[in-house]
């Protein structure tokens, strides 16, 4: 008896609702496709460059629709059926091309009523348009008496028309109509997206990038970087990396100083990942979420995997991540996204990469700790500065009103001395540590680390006036005044003679 599988028609709301928690993966989803189609163009002398690639976006809330278009191969005629009526049969080369699984162009039919294709290939006088009705979908999926199975499913909400095109286009176009998300219609929410996620360029203004392309370079390493433009101005999507961003506490500005980069190596020597990060001298704090480009980022092939907090479990402590902003590019085909595209499917090369990288990351959140430990240390050597000022600036009522400052000064300068020596510590530490070095040399460079021994004592006090009184009382007053000091404890005696200081001016 031949066994004859039954793939039920829930598979396709799996593969198009249930498999994201973030509608906007579909954006992802045909960003990378369209990628993929240029890339190939390139290989075929379709496009003379990727810099002639280009892929287009644009929303219309008040339409509530959604338009993806590519100038790439576009699909050939006798393709179409296969290409685009097959689920999970793709035939990209899968060590060679960012998608692979055939799944990511259903993506948009959990968010539309239709999902339309239209496509043609160069030198071919015909346009395809394959539309899929995905309100149809929907109220087959509901009805519980209807047990199609998922190719049934996919056929009978599947139409195709052929019209007359010019042969030298060549294109392919993804449409949603009708879109029932409201976050895949907000456009600054999808260009925060994919500015982040999508294989885009580092922004103009950001002083480094030039930087972190020649050290990619100079390992013969190209990042893959696309033309996408969105609605928003009509403008190309940037990565959002900056020169400044901010503190999650009080909203300080955190200047990035530098970057710099970790090469990760297989067994024999192979580089399997290489990335970059920026050091700021503020390493101690934890940016804020408005600057989301936070985090170190995995990029395979300059599309994210996951999100800013995916690799947060390799510091020893979760939240060191977001002290960082950075990108981990990883190489080779033991790199397989899984279908979802928040991590790698699981091998060797993979635990070995992740091995090393928590052993780079140690080493930063020990430079982050370093980091705390000088702006600590700043703060308690300009602390002491500041009270011993205050002290050699106070008229002092009485012998024992200062020495109750000099009292709580004390501690402040034993602070500040220990502060001096940490600094000392980290300053040797340093010369080892060119990161380090860096971030101390920003830190302490206009610092004085020199501390003054404690004050000299005051030799003439200020009495209060008693203006109330006659000077044969006053002077009565201060010898009660004297007798207090004598007699009570610095704290008491000051807090009876304010009280009749009080009442006496």
């Amino acid at each position: 008896m031949e066994f004859k599988p039954h793939i039920g028609k829930n598979v396709i709301e799996t593969l198009t609702l249930g498999m994201y928690e973030d509608a906007r993966f579909i954006y992802r989803e045909y960003v990378q496709n369209a990628a993929d189609q240029i890339d190939v163009a390139v290989e075929q002398d379709i496009l003379k460059s990727k810099e002639e690639g280009l892929i287009d976006i644009h929303i219309s809330r008040t339409e509530r629709s959604i338009t993806i278009f590519d100038n790439a191969t576009g699909i050939e005629n006798k393709n179409v059926y296969q290409f685009l009526g097959d689920v999970a049969n793709s035939q990209k080369d899968r060590n060679k091309r960012k998608g692979f699984r055939g799944i990511g162009r259903l993506g948009g039919l959990g968010y539309c009523e239709k999902l339309v294709f239209e496509t043609s290939y160069v030198n071919e006088e015909v346009k395809n348009t394959i539309t899929l009705n995905a309100k149809s979908l929907k109220r087959i999926i509901e009805d519980k008496t209807d047990t199609s199975d998922a190719a049934t499913v996919i056929r009978a909400i599947t139409s195709f028309e052929q019209q007359i095109e010019k042969p030298e286009k060549h294109y392919f176009k993804v449409s949603l109509l009708n879109v029932t998300n409201d976050l895949l219609l907000d456009e600054f929410q999808v260009q925060k997206y994919l500015s982040i996620v999508a294989p885009v360029p580092f922004r103009k203004d950001f002083k480094f990038s030039e930087k972190i392309y020649q050290n990619f370079n100079k390992r013969y390493i190209k990042i893959e970087e696309y033309d996408v433009q969105l609605n928003l101005n009509n403008e190309k999507l940037f990565k959002p990396y900056k020169d400044v961003v901010h503190s999650k506490t009080g909203y300080k500005p955190v200047e990035i100083i530098d970057v710099d980069f970790i090469e990760i190596l297989n067994n024999d020597g192979e580089l399997i990942a290489l990335g970059w990060y920026g050091v700021s001298d503020l390493l101690n704090y934890i940016i804020n979420q408005d600057d989301y480009e936070r985090g170190f980022r995995i990029r395979n092939d300059n599309i994210q995997i996951g999100s800013e907090n995916t690799l947060n479990s390799f510091f020893k402590e979760d939240r060191f991540n977001h002290h960082f902003i950075g990108e981990i590019h990883t190489f080779g085909y033991n790199f397989k996204p899984n279908a979802r595209r928040d991590y790698f499917n699981e091998n060797k090369i993979v635990s070995l990469f992740e091995e090393k990288l928590k052993d780079e990351f140690a080493s930063l959140y020990k430079i982050a700790q370093q980091s705390s430990n000088i702006h600590s240390c700043i703060k308690k050597i300009e602390q002491y500065k500041k009270e011993k000022e205050s002290f050699e600036n106070t008229n002092f009522r009485s012998k024992n009103e200062e020495v109750k400052k000099k009292r709580a000064l004390k501690p402040k300068f034993q602070n500040a001395q220990s502060a001096i020596a940490t600094l000392n510590g980290i300053a040797v530490k340093a010369e080892e540590n060119e990161i380090l070095r860096k971030i101390y040399n920003q830190k302490v460079e206009d610092e004085n680390l020199f501390v003054d021994d404690m004050p000299d004592s005051v030799i003439q006090y200020v009495k209060p006036k008693l203006s109330k009184l006659s000077q044969p009382k006053r002077n009565l007053v201060y010898e009660v005044f004297e007798i207090l000091e004598k007699n009570l404890d610095i704290d008491d005696a000051e807090n009876i003679k304010e009280i009749i200081a009080e009442k006496y001016n």
